[in-house]
């Protein structure tokens, strides 16, 4: 028993070791030290000394696993064998929580987003899929790559990437029912963000709740091209209004068609029309909206797309407007209209305040306040 004491001794104290001198916030020593000593001082049962015994071969085993790879990788004394196997390794880190977008960081938070990291590889060159949300607004993808040992580009991934195509459910999206790709800023040059919506309120069809995409691109420098599958599926739980307010003003007669208010973002479909039918409007009178709260909260705009509707024989404009979510559900929103205000229209220069930020114009005839019911 003394022999065996030592020994145990003897390893308590090169675990010991190993913590003191191992940079971690959190100082386990005393607290793991005092609990063996009580314990191996407390005479109890021999099968409880037994299964006591065992546990504590597992925390040693745990604990000292832990500390040596601690060690590993903050003091960098591995092989370059070992160098090579942990660089292969996928830090499970989220693109969406270092987006801009604060709605993909709510996604993120919020466990919304589904977490995939499927990968393709080919020439050393692996492009992964990390994660996907579908809110029924907008999908949005993240993406990375990863080199080969000595491989690396000066190039960003969105830039390496090129005939960028997407399947729903083995069916090519197009211009037709789809809106195109918007490349959202990501954490760092290995990394991009992809989102695009459906068309449903501009003459498309919807996406269904849940799809299989498929993605494929070519990579730079690489000869065989990437596909990767991706099952999407909508969150849900949003609110859905389809107000039909409209507001007229000279020429114009503005319509506010749908909102949708989701966890990640807040969707807004509007309609322009010419009421003397015109097919045209100077675009120094197209007009953009600001989005606020009842407490005056301004949304920020992440995306959009707008289409020109000529099937019922006149020149509607409809746009879909992408912004981040309210951070709670608001009593009501208003919608402003403005245009921008210009110094040399030929030129496309704009008249600009002393933040270098350009001035615009608020049309307060076209403004509608649309009440949120909470239920």
């Amino acid at each position: 028993m003394d022999t065996r004491s030592k020994l145990e001794d003897k390893e308590l104290a090169q675990i010991e070791r190993f913590i003191r001198e191992t940079p971690i916030e959190v100082d386990l020593v005393n607290r793991t030290m005092k609990k063996y000593e009580s314990k191996r001082n407390t005479k109890q049962p021999k099968s409880f000394r037994t299964h006591m015994k065992i546990r504590q071969k597992l925390m040693i085993m745990t604990t000292s696993t832990a500390m040596i790879f601690s060690l590993i990788i903050i003091t960098g004394l591995i092989s370059p064998a070992m160098a090579a196997t942990i660089k292969e390794v996928p830090i499970l880190s989220s693109i969406f929580k270092l987006a801009r977008d604060l709605g993909l960081q709510a996604a993120d938070e919020k466990a919304l987003s589904s977490k995939l990291n499927t990968s393709v590889t080919h020439e050393g060159f692996t492009l992964n899929v990390t994660e996907v949300v579908y809110d029924g607004t907008r999908v949005a993808i993240g993406i990375e790559r990863h080199h080969k040992e000595g491989g690396n580009s000066k190039e960003s991934l969105s830039d390496q990437m090129s005939n960028i195509e997407f399947l729903l459910n083995g069916e090519p999206l197009n211009h037709t029912n789809f809106s195109g790709v918007f490349i959202q800023p990501s954490k760092d040059n290995n990394s991009t963000i992809f989102e695009f919506a459906d068309l449903k309120n501009q003459g498309g069809g919807p996406f269904p709740k849940q799809f299989n995409l498929t993605l494929s691109t070519t990579i730079t420098g690489i000869s065989e091209s990437f596909k990767i599958d991706i099952p999407v599926s909508d969150i849900g739980n949003y609110v859905n209004l389809q107000p039909n307010v409209s507001r007229k003003y000279n020429n114009i007669q503005f319509t506010i068609e749908q909102i949708m208010l989701t966890p990640i973002t807040t969707s807004i479909t509007t309609r322009t029309a010419l009421l003397d039918k015109s097919t045209s409007v100077d675009s120094r009178q197209r007009m953009s909206i600001e989005v606020f709260d009842e407490q005056g909260h301004k949304l920020k705009l992440n995306t959009g797309n707008g289409r020109r509707e000529t099937n019922k024989g006149n020149s509607d404009f409809i746009i879909d407007l992408r912004l981040n979510p309210f951070e709670t559900l608001p009593k009501a929103i208003t919608i402003k209209p403005y245009i921008h205000l210009y110094n040399d229209y030929s030129k496309g220069t704009f008249q600009e305040d002393e933040k270098g930020d350009p001035i615009i114009q608020y049309i307060p005839e076209l403004e509608i306040t649309i009440p949120i019911n909470s239920k």
